[in-house]
């Protein structure tokens, strides 16, 4: 390059004093004998070759400047490809290791791909539509509840995880022709939440708009005059009506009131389409959050789409009690196993994990890091805006680093909403999860990076109002890909990510009925337009497929911890 340049110019020059010295020559009337390296011959030599030539020379020197110049602008705004990309250039035969900090020097926008559709909604979604309402058959409260019986209901978990048991609860009212007490929310567990049920949500809505179907009042009356203690009962999971009829029914003819505890996920999962349908009424139209809430979570998803027309909403579920009862590990070494492991002694039933198989097994979140790739590999561009739902992330700044280098434009209720605004909430677990669950219910895409108790149930609640993209990590068949990650292009990488997440998008019929837990996939309340043909066989074949073998993963008991703000305190004990 420098030798073209040094050569360049000597042309010029030369050029230049042939000009001057001819234009003297001739304005003199004089013979000048010029001896240009010892010889007169070769000078005119070269004066004919460039008289003759000039044109061709000057082109010549013009397209080598004009490349010159290409060639310092490509230099400075597209650097070759280097040892610090995360992937390889396509047709390059060497192969490297890279680490995290690399991935965020990678300029993915030009070769994010996408699946060859809209991101952002689905095609087919304007044929579906939520459907929950009874039938004439369906027996209303007036008709069928008994008087004097009553049941109560004490829920457990976090946000989430109780109102799985408030919906459950208004079902097995009906199954016991009972009278339902406002279910006692969970104030004892790990997160210290002392909100009561008419803290979260509206209780007189939820009362009034139930009462065709189960009456509710907000507490047990007195007996005699006196306080009433009812039967306390602990049914088994997944217990159906038969089971109810057997095992509380008869305390409750017995004693008139019966409370029912730790009541999450207490009743099966399948039930007649009347009962489900019900479920869906609670789920989707009776539980109702409060004024104060409501309006913060409208003003959060407000002050979203003033940033962008579209925007991501991730549950990134990356907290260290997750980690924890998932007995994941995540390369953090001896640090990382004491601190993880002593937040795991606080539940005394799980045994001894095996880390290897359960991530193979596909049941750990997916590192903040590996959320951005799956996501850019989809399509999502650098410029999209990403509201994180989420606690305390093990690793914190550190962990974040690579998702905020690869989605620079990275929200949360903390960094668009004031501490003043935030302050009625913020001590309180549960309301702080209602306004994530109201973004997140409200985004365009919403993203859980594991299947726990907001997962479903927003998956679910997407699927009922209008089949909006709800996106599952397959991390089962991403795992295998992260681990190989530095072994292919980037072409191949996500080309490998949109085949491995069919059947986890969201789409209509992506499910078969009857698949996975009713509150992330409630069929019985889907309805869809007659005569129209919304999904292509092949298509419906490989969701349904690969929908299968995401449900064929045992899911245990999720302790859903939303938001462990303490968490710190935990692990410096």
């Amino acid at each position: 390059m420098e030798n073209i340049m040094t050569t360049l110019k000597e042309l010029k020059k030369l050029i230049f004093s042939l000009k001057i010295r001819r234009k003297k020559s001739e304005r003199n009337n004089t013979t000048t004998t010029i001896h240009l390296h010892g010889s007169n011959g070769f000078y005119i030599g070269l004066k004919l070759i460039f008289w003759r030539k000039r044109r061709r020379v000057f082109s010549f020197i013009s397209a080598i400047s004009g490349c010159l110049l290409l060639l310092l602008f490509s230099s400075v705004y597209f650097p070759p490809p280097t040892a610090n990309n995360l992937f390889l250039p396509r047709h390059s035969s060497v192969r490297h290791v890279v680490n995290v900090r690399e991935a965020l020097e990678y300029n993915f926008e030009a070769s994010g791909g996408n699946l060859g559709r809209d991101l952002w909604s689905w095609s087919q979604s304007t044929f579906y539509y939520g459907c929950s309402n009874a039938s004439k058959t369906f027996q209303t409260a007036n008709r069928k509840k008994l008087p004097d019986r009553y049941l109560l209901i004490a829920t457990s978990g976090g946000l989430n995880q109780q109102r799985t048991g408030i919906i459950d609860a208004v079902v097995a009212a009906y199954i016991l022709n009972a009278t339902l007490v406002i279910p006692r929310l969970d104030q004892q567990s790990y997160w210290k939440d002392t909100s009561c049920f008419a803290e979260i949500f509206d209780v007189n809505w939820f009362i009034s708009y139930l009462s065709r179907d189960v009456e509710i009042i907000k507490e047990l009356p007195p007996k005699g005059g006196k306080a009433w203690i009812p039967r306390t009962i602990r049914v088994p999971r997944k217990c159906d009506p038969t089971c109810y009829e057997t095992r509380v029914l008869p305390v409750l003819n017995r004693t008139q009131a019966v409370e029912l505890t730790k009541f999450d996920y207490r009743l099966s999962n399948r039930l007649d389409t009347e009962l489900q349908k019900l479920r869906c009424r609670v789920n989707y139209h009776a539980l109702r959050f409060t004024d104060p809430i409501l309006k913060m979570g409208k003003l959060l998803v407000e002050r979203m789409k003033m940033k962008a027309k579209y925007f991501i909403a991730l549950h990134l579920r990356f907290e260290p009690d997750m980690l924890a009862f998932s007995g994941c590990y995540y390369g953090g070494g001896d640090k990382e196993r004491a601190e993880l492991g002593a937040i795991r002694k606080r539940w005394k039933t799980l045994h001894a994990s095996n880390p290897e198989k359960v991530r193979r097994n596909g049941k750990c979140p997916l590192t903040p890091e590996e959320v951005g790739l799956m996501l850019r590999a989809l399509g999502f561009g650098s410029d999209v805006h990403i509201y994180v739902a989420s606690g305390d992330v093990y690793g914190g700044e550190e962990s974040l680093a690579p998702l905020k280098g690869l989605f620079p434009n990275f929200h949360s209720k903390q960094t668009i909403a004031t501490k003043e605004e935030l302050a009625q909430f913020s001590s309180f677990s549960g309301r702080m999860a209602a306004l994530d669950y109201i973004v997140c219910d409200e985004t365009d895409v919403f993203v859980a990076n594991n299947n726990g108790n907001m997962a479903r149930m927003l998956a679910g609640r997407r699927r009922y109002f209008g089949h909006k993209p709800t996106i599952r990590p397959n991390a089962r068949k991403l795992y295998k890909l992260f681990l190989d990650r530095n072994n292919m292009t980037w072409e191949e990488f996500s080309s490998r990510v949109r085949t491995y997440q069919i059947g986890f998008m969201g789409e209509p019929n992506e499910m078969k009925p009857g698949k996975g837990e009713f509150h992330e996939n409630p069929d019985s309340c889907l309805c869809q337009a007659r005569g129209i043909e919304t999904i292509e066989e092949k298509n419906r074949k490989d969701a349904v497929e690969m929908s299968d073998e995401y449900q064929s993963i045992e899911d245990p008991d999720w302790i859903d911890v939303d938001y462990l703000y303490k968490i710190e305190e935990v692990m410096s004990d």
